[in-house]
């Protein structure tokens, strides 16, 4: 389980999560008289054919609107997930999975001000292409864990910066 949590950040290197969360409160305190959004997303790609194995890249973004942001990934392998229903589940299911362990670890951070936040899950379906029949059921699980959902085109979480890693 700890190394499901090890991310990878693109200035600092590899951090646990309590360092991610460390980081992300200090990206905040740079600025904290400015708006912040806090995004995860899933994406993935599969990799090898026979036997089939996917890699999945989750991101956790903190977002200073207007002005850029920080983002952290990490990367987990799975075997033979073979459907586009599958692949979208397990990509919201790893979502779900950092948005709650942020969540409660946040509740035991000293000086805790992220919880002001809501967390955005960024989902990466959209209305065109085969994932359209999948939105409502997949945002209501997101929602129903007490998230925001974002499909595209604003799921930029997902189909762009955990896009860039898988």
């Amino acid at each position: 389980m700890i190394q499901d949590f090890l991310f990878h950040s693109p200035t600092q290197g590899a951090l646990d999560f309590e360092k991610v969360v460390a980081s992300l409160f200090a990206f905040i305190r740079e600025d904290p008289e400015r708006q912040y959004r806090i995004i995860i997303g899933t994406d993935s790609r599969d990799l090898q054919e026979d036997p089939p194995v996917r890699a999945f890249v989750t991101a956790l973004i903190v977002h200073r609107v207007g002005f850029g942001g920080r983002y952290f990934f990490r990367r987990v392998y799975v075997k033979n997930i073979r459907s586009i229903r599958d692949v979208i589940y397990h990509e919201a299911f790893l979502s779900l999975q950092v948005s709650q362990r942020l969540v409660e670890f946040l509740h035991h951070f000293p000086g805790n001000h992220l919880s002001n936040y809501n967390v955005e899950i960024h989902i990466d379906v959209g209305q065109n292409g085969p994932t359209r029949n999948l939105i409502r059921e997949v945002v209501g699980m997101v929602e129903s864990m007490g998230f925001v959902a974002k499909v595209k085109p604003e799921s930029f979480g997902a189909s762009h910066v955990a896009h860039r890693h898988t």
